[in-house]
């Protein structure tokens, strides 16, 4: 549920802060007097895309913060698997809008758009005023009748799902062998030539790098032997044993002298092993120009090879074996073709079973969701409504099988049964969202549920009505709602005005909780024509709000 909302420099709110209760939240407010504002402050929070002239301040910004109380573990568990840290149960959505920037975070932690919507859609489901449209969409329909049914329809569609890839898998191997004898032979004639490009090339791991180093060195093996040799004449040329001789006699009457002679003879013992280790090397790089050629055509083979394969010796491995596959199968072309096909069939034949298993759920279903929307319908003032489901297959199976779900209705008595789209106003079409909305909400994962001026259209004992529904589903859910009427408002366990005032000739809006006096006058301003509060409407207001109370218990 919503524990608070803050809203600062948002069109025309410089600054609100809202405390929302369990249970039903009403809040109210003449025409034009920044309702929907609100509603657009919180559709900001949950993921909106933002508009720069929603800024209050030209060239200020606007924040949103909600704080989240989530009882719901499987809810909780969701937001910890995107790598959101709760604690206390509580999840704190921030957003801040500038001219250059979108800021989002969610517990203190950076969120992106994305994220930010996969998390707020399991946390609040808005209903808005032009919401009721949805149903004019059969596609919706079938979504409706599934979310009725609950969680025994999930792993029905991921089993469909799973059949879907596994025909799709089988068909693009079909078309692989969708072949005519000429390119069947040419492909075969290609295979060959690259099966035995791959087998004789025989390249082995790392043979490239520790090639191409051997070349390298070999290739310039000339100037190698040059310098060694030039080396090995000024290292021979070196007299060394004359002045180990002439220290030898000079350290017998200085003996200072000994640690030069011992260093000498260690230089002269390094020079020698120096000499002989470059004589050995010198050998070494006597190599001749085949050889060298030899090590430059491997090299351009193996060069040429791995380049065709992102220069990798596995994936050069691996496209062998599957090229060998590949011609064992055009070889075998009849057979294999058969093998596909059958493969083909045998996946039809578990997806149309996975449909099948989906519609008999669904239709297992469908007199009890039928009952029960026209249940809801009879309560809301269509006393003569008929409410049916009409199940007809597609002729291509979807992730949501084969059912195309239209809900059909005839709302007044003698009315021929029709699709819903055709025979239904906005008005009507809100009453009949709030039906499904009210038999779903058992089966609402979300915490809260928003409705925005639902009741558009109605009055007098069918306002009744609707408030009795919206407070039946607030004993489930936190319902935060906008209405204009005082039969729903009256309903309120929470209720706050909204309020459009100039002040130092800026048009602002206030939001204010009303104690049980404030109430009452609000619902007794719902009431009169003239906006007049006078003794008559008091009495009515509190008369209405007395019996709304009773009602809820």
């Amino acid at each position: 549920m919503i524990e608070s909302l803050k809203v600062q420099n948002f069109a025309l709110i410089k600054e609100a802060h809202i405390d929302f209760k369990d249970n039903l939240n009403v809040l109210t407010g003449e025409t034009g007097s920044g309702k929907s504002i609100l509603l657009g402050s919180i559709n900001l929070a949950l993921g909106m895309r933002a508009s720069k002239d929603i800024i209050r301040d030209e060239n200020g910004e606007t924040s949103v913060s909600i704080s989240f109380y989530i009882k719901d573990k499987s809810i909780l568990d969701f937001i910890t698997k995107k790598d959101i840290l709760v604690e206390d149960n509580r999840v704190i959505i921030y957003r801040k809008i500038t001219k250059d920037k979108n800021i989002i975070k969610i517990n203190d932690e950076p969120c992106t758009l994305s994220k930010l919507r996969e998390i707020t859609e399991k946390l609040i489901d808005v209903y808005g005023q032009h919401d009721g449209e949805d149903l004019r969409k059969d596609t919706r329909h079938i979504e409706f009748l599934d979310e009725f049914i609950g969680d025994k329809v999930l792993p029905l569609k991921q089993n469909i799902i799973l059949c879907l890839d596994e025909l799709k898998i089988a068909n693009e191997k079909y078309e692989s062998f969708n072949l005519d004898e000429k390119m069947r032979l040419r492909e075969i004639d290609i295979l060959k030539y690259e099966i035995e490009e791959l087998k004789n090339a025989d390249i082995k791991e790392n043979e490239e790098e520790e090639l191409s180093e051997k070349y390298k060195l070999l290739s310039n093996s000339k100037n190698i032997v040059n310098s060694l040799t030039t080396a090995l004449n000024v290292l021979e040329e070196s007299n060394y044993n004359a002045a180990i001789r002439e220290l030898k006699d000079a350290k017998k009457f200085d003996n200072d002298l000994e640690n030069i002679y011992q260093s000498l003879l260690d230089a002269d013992s390094i020079v020698s092993d120096c000499i002989k280790e470059i004589d050995s090397k010198i050998d070494n790089y006597d190599v001749d120009e085949e050889t060298l050629h030899n090590m430059s055509d491997r090299l351009n083979v193996i060069r040429s090879i791995l380049a065709k394969y992102d220069n990798s010796i596995d994936k050069a491995n691996e496209e062998l074996a599957s090229k060998i596959k590949r011609l064992s199968d055009l070889e075998d072309y009849d057979n294999q073709k058969r093998n596909v096909e059958e493969e083909i069939k045998t996946a039809k034949n578990k997806l149309s079973v996975a449909c099948k298993n989906l519609t008999s759920l669904r239709m297992s279903f469908k007199k009890e969701f039928e009952n029960k929307i026209l249940t809801e319908l009879i309560d809301l003032g269509f006393h003569s409504a008929i409410f049916e489901i009409d199940f007809k297959e597609k002729k291509i199976p979807t992730k949501d099988g084969i059912d195309d779900v239209t809900f059909l209705v005839s709302l007044n008595k003698g009315e021929k049964i029709k699709p819903l789209s055709e025979v239904a106003s906005g008005g009507e079409l809100s009453r009949i969202m709030l039906a499904i909305k009210t038999i779903l909400s058992d089966s609402y994962g979300t915490e809260t549920l928003i409705f925005d001026e639902i009741d558009a259209g109605i009055s007098g004992i069918t306002a009744s009505k609707v408030a009795n529904k919206l407070n039946r589903i607030a004993k489930k859910h936190q319902v935060i709602l906008i209405t204009h009427l005082p039969q729903i408002a009256a309903m309120a366990d929470s209720h706050f005005v909204i309020e459009k005032k100039v002040i130092k000739d800026r048009t602002i809006t206030s939001i204010t909780e009303l104690d049980k006096k404030g109430m009452i006058d609000e619902i007794g301003r719902l009431i009169s024509s003239s906006g007049e509060l006078t003794e008559n409407v008091i009495a009515n207001a509190k008369e209405l709000k007395n019996k709304a109370m009773e009602e809820k218990k």
